[in-house]
């Protein structure tokens, strides 16, 4: 498994927390979700810890009961929830609102699976990934 790097608040903006086991995945869904203070949860950027800068990365939006997940990648994709569901949700990003497609929010649960997947497949999920669809 590859060692993936996690940044969602100010002290993992300067050190990012590094994620190699599941344990340490849940522990970082624990953490996010710890962050949420009230009605808007938190997001976390999560890359390849050896390629920080590369594709793809996800941002992962956690709460206590559901979430997103956007891989930034070729093509891009994402969760896809109510596919008709309109308007945007807030999320919160190290204190900046984010406003997130009503239509990519799942129950957590759903993130999760993704989220392992990323990281049992050194940062690749796979293509056909059933919680995954193209955005473009």
């Amino acid at each position: 498994m590859a060692t993936l790097s996690a940044i969602f608040d100010h002290e993992t903006g300067s050190t990012p927390l590094e994620i190699t086991t599941h344990a340490e995945l849940a522990e970082l869904v624990d953490r996010v979700t710890r962050l949420t203070g009230g009605p808007v949860p938190s997001i976390a950027e999560i890359t390849v810890a050896e390629d920080p800068y590369g594709l793809p990365m996800l941002y992962v939006g956690i709460g206590e009961d559901r979430g997103f997940v956007q891989e930034l990648g070729n093509p891009p994709r994402a969760t896809v929830g109510d596919p008709d569901a309109t308007g945007d949700i807030l999320f919160d990003y190290m204190a900046n609102t984010q406003e997130v497609p009503a239509w990519q929010v799942v129950p957590r649960e759903t993130v999760i699976t993704v989220l392992t997947a990323y990281l049992d497949h050194d940062g690749l999920i796979p293509p056909d990934h059933p919680h995954l669809r193209p955005t473009s």
